[in-house]
């Protein structure tokens, strides 16, 4: 990488998330257009691109403590405490309104909108800055791209349809009815967006991941083939770029390392958003999960359970790199609580939140290969690695030799498929994997995108009704929720189209 781009880019990430740079990004927002700050004065050299670029990151704070929070409610990871409020008991009980602000996707729409903004601008910096060059406009260019589908397909995930917002920032009225696409359409769409920049240089470390989402699009469009393609890549090219690998750098103890400074664990995390409370950028999930705190939200006993039924290398019971003592814990008076945001004892309420990295990313590979067929190769990453094969291992992984497979770093035993599902393994795999990142990814606002993906696939929506339905204790209410659940409509947030009664 750039050694001056790479310091200019970490000046601008200080100056992001210290206050500055979000209030003047959403004076901006709020001014009508025409009103903003006239482009012919502002886009004039490098560094005001990187401003620009950074600033369209403001709204992913509240869009990560949301994401992660609403997860955990509607899918088995979380319950409500006593001391809830009434929207986050809706979510748990799928009662949604649109009204409901954990579930408000505005600031989805406003990055969008801000990523509209910057990108017909770039070009005039051409001109009047010699450092930005045209390898430097394709990679602002992918990277804005890469953010704005990220947030089109994380709204589509949650919606189940996407109004689009005009790339043409000077016709844009918010009064006007937007075009709705599926799910199935935007996907399509963002694909086609994306692969124009197949090899985005630069500054792609500190933004979503070109390829993870290239990857992740194509495995919830049911194609393999090119899934493994990019999500291999996100993990082993290009080589210009660091390797992304599950290795001994975050074994066993130290996996909890991965949660502090999360942006600054290189070759683990993709991508991850900062908080700091000294700088007025609270992350509120530990307010909201931590005891000494308002305790709103709990984990799942289902979870908890799953954590205490895994088996040690030794033979030894329990995963105590992950489960109790790390993820979650008890108080002295036996209640539990989610201890992820918690792990770096330093400044409360600034924990980073993670969208992507090394272990989220390899199981997604594991469950792209499973379905192509290959599923002894995907039972390698879940188990102990490519490491583990020595010279055995695929020609295709050659830069494969540090991964150590998702339990293996764990130090947990290796799952096996039993004789009666050896003719068929594929679904007993997929389910072997999506249960790993149930416990490997706990509270980080992935477990419901998994539920609904995999109920999708297979055409039964009682794989997510009866997980979701299992976290509740009293039956009925169990029933009821699962009853709810039996169809995919109610799998989708509510939307409120503009333009629609």
């Amino acid at each position: 990488m750039n050694t001056k781009r790479s310091v200019t880019w970490l000046t601008v990430l200080s100056l992001l998330f210290s206050g500055f740079l979000i209030s003047c990004s959403e004076d901006i927002f709020e001014t009508p257009i025409g009103g903003r700050i006239v482009p012919e004065d502002h886009y004039r050299s490098e560094l005001d691109a990187l401003l620009s670029y950074a600033g369209c990151f403001v709204y992913l704070q509240e869009i990560a403590e949301n994401q992660v929070l609403v997860d955990g409610l509607r899918s088995d990871q979380m319950n409500v405490t006593d001391r809830a409020d009434k929207d986050m008991i809706d979510i748990s009980m799928h009662e949604l309104s649109p009204d409901n602000p954990y579930i408000d996707p505005s600031n989805y729409y406003k990055l969008i909108i801000n990523v509209n903004e910057v990108l017909p601008n770039l070009p005039q910096i051409l001109e009047l800055d010699r450092d930005f060059d045209s390898l430097s406009l394709y990679t602002f260019e992918g990277a804005l791209v890469t953010l704005r589908s990220w947030a089109y397909f994380m709204l589509a995930k949650l919606n189940g349809e996407v109004g689009l917002i005009s790339p043409d920032i000077e016709e844009f009225d918010p009064s006007d009815t937007p075009e709705y696409l599926s799910k199935e359409e935007i996907i399509d769409k963002l694909i086609q967006e994306l692969l124009v920049y197949d090899d985005p240089k630069d500054i792609v470390r500190f933004t979503v991941d070109h390829y993870v989402l290239l990857g992740e699009l194509y495995l919830e469009k049911e194609d393999y083939d090119n899934a493994v393609k990019y999500l291999k890549f996100a993990c082993d090219g290009p080589a210009y770029r660091r390797v992304f690998m599950v290795d001994d750098a975050y074994q066993q103890e130290a996996w909890r390392d991965i949660f502090l400074n999360s942006t600054d664990q290189f070759g683990t995390v993709f991508t991850a958003v900062p908080y700091s409370f000294v700088d007025g950028q609270k992350n509120t999930l530990e307010e909201w999960m931590h005891p000494d705190y308002d305790y709103m939200v709990k984990p799942a006993t289902v979870l908890i359970d799953s954590f205490a039924a895994q088996v040690q290398q030794n033979g030894d019971p329990s995963d105590e790199t992950r489960g109790m003592g790390v993820s979650i814990d008890t108080t002295n008076a036996g209640s539990p609580y989610i201890n992820k945001y918690s792990i770096d004892g330093g400044i409360p309420h600034s924990a980073d939140i993670i969208l992507y990295r090394a272990a989220d990313v390899h199981m997604l590979l594991a469950e792209a290969l499973n379905r192509t067929g290959e599923h002894d190769l995907a039972m390698v990453l879940l188990n102990d690695g490519i490491a583990s094969l020595g010279g055995e291992r695929p020609s295709n992984f050659v830069k494969w030799s540090p991964n150590r497979g998702v339990r293996g770093r764990a130090y947990l035993e290796n799952k096996v498929i039993p004789p009666s599902d050896t003719a068929n393994p594929m679904l007993y795999i997929e389910d072997l994997i999506i249960q790993e990142r149930a416990m490997e990814l706990a509270f980080e606002g992935k477990r419901w995108f998994d539920l609904v993906r995999i109920a999708t696939r297979r055409g039964e929506p009682e794989y997510l009704a009866d997980k979701v339905a299992s976290k509740f204790e009293d039956p009925a209410t169990a029933d009821a929720i699962r009853n709810k659940l039996l169809d995919p409509v109610n799998w989708y947030l509510p939307l409120t189209k503009i333009g629609t009664e």
